[in-house]
């Protein structure tokens, strides 16, 4: 293979072997031909090229920024969402674009007050949050490419809108509850989750069953407590009355996410610290912090900031080919077992 020279680059670019020389070893030349000249020779694997000069310019000539990706969200954040930010912040700053965050008014019930606040260098918009179809519809009034993150149960109307995006359920917590009952020996069996409340935390549920009927466990309706009375989460309240009612303590708790185990970890303490320990306890998102008191509950990892990075290309897909066909991604999580 031919050993590529100042003389090639220079050739290849139209300019002069010295303005070339001086481009990578620190002469002055103007910003766009020192990008044009690095760039050219990591291209044509130029051997002597100093990293630092293309670090330098990943750095400092990033494209200029092109609009805005407005990302929508409602009150209900977490430490989950904080990551999912990062990872999209990262990607469209990397597109050369601006994220803008807006938190929906519960009030904005078909998107009006979101449409007001559109300005006319947004590109595309990314749903964090699940909102009622109305207020989508709304939304897509704008004509912009939509990405959703998660769907309601029923997503017959979101999916004819724009793409969807979710995290697998089904397969991640089908494997974590055969673990609990196979490694851990669990029979009884207990499920806190709003089944109903999405399509992601529905298939979370769906993988419960189906690790109970592959085991031959029978599920006791004592036990399952999918409908949360507010039919929005389980809060701290919520999940302590259920704790309440339980008629017998099962063995393992199931809960559909990370915040819905730390409840249930902090229920058990206040009726009997001995259940804490006794309670096999698993969550979903991995985001329990270190210094929780309850070390071993059991989680499902998703790669949360690149999750935002998906979010951010689909949407970008979206905009660059309005005409191609909407896509419904499913990305694998990743059961942390112990």
């Amino acid at each position: 293979m031919k050993k590529v020279t100042i003389q090639d680059i220079a050739a290849e670019l139209g300019l002069s072997r010295n303005t070339v020389a001086k481009a990578l070893n620190g002469g002055v030349v103007s910003p766009p031909t020192k990008q044009a000249v690095i760039q050219k020779a990591w291209q044509m694997g130029y051997a002597k090229l100093d990293e630092r000069l293309l670090d330098e310019v990943k750095t400092s000539y990033r494209r200029p920024n092109t609009g805005i990706i407005l990302v929508l969200s409602n009150h209900n954040q977490s430490v989950f969402w904080n990551k999912v930010l990062a990872g999209i912040s990262t990607a469209v700053s990397d597109e050369g674009y601006r994220m803008q965050l807006h938190v929906v008014d519960d009030e904005d019930y078909d998107g009006e007050g979101v449409r007001k606040l559109i300005a006319d260098d947004v590109r595309g918009i990314i749903f964090l949050s699940v909102f009622p179809i109305r207020f989508v519809k709304g939304i897509s009034k704008t004509g912009l490419p939509l990405t959703f993150f998660n769907s309601p149960v029923n997503a017959q109307e979101y999916i004819e809108l724009g793409d969807v995006v979710n995290v697998d359920g089904f397969y991640s917590m089908n494997r974590m509850t055969n673990y609990v009952i196979n490694n851990k020996g669990c029979t009884k069996l207990a499920y806190i989750g709003y089944a109903e409340g999405s399509r992601m935390v529905q298939a979370r549920y769906l993988g419960f069953l189906n690790a109970c009927n592959q085991n031959f466990i029978n599920i006791d309706e004592a036990l399952q407590f999918t409908h949360p009375s507010n039919q929005v989460s389980f809060s701290y309240a919520m999940v302590e009355e259920v704790i309440n009612k339980l008629p017998y303590m099962p063995d393992a708790i199931i809960c559909e996410d990370d915040d819905v185990a730390k409840n249930v970890a902090l229920a058990l303490l206040q009726k009997d610290p001995k259940y804490v320990q006794s309670t096999v306890i698993t969550g979903f998102n991995n985001v329990i912090e270190k210094d929780f008191f309850k070390k071993d509950i059991l989680t499902v990892e998703v790669r949360m900031e690149e999750l935002g990075k998906r979010l951010v290309k689909s949407v970008m897909d979206r905009a660059k080919n309005p005409s191609m066909d909407v896509t419904f991604t499913t990305i694998i999580a990743y059961p942390i077992l112990n």
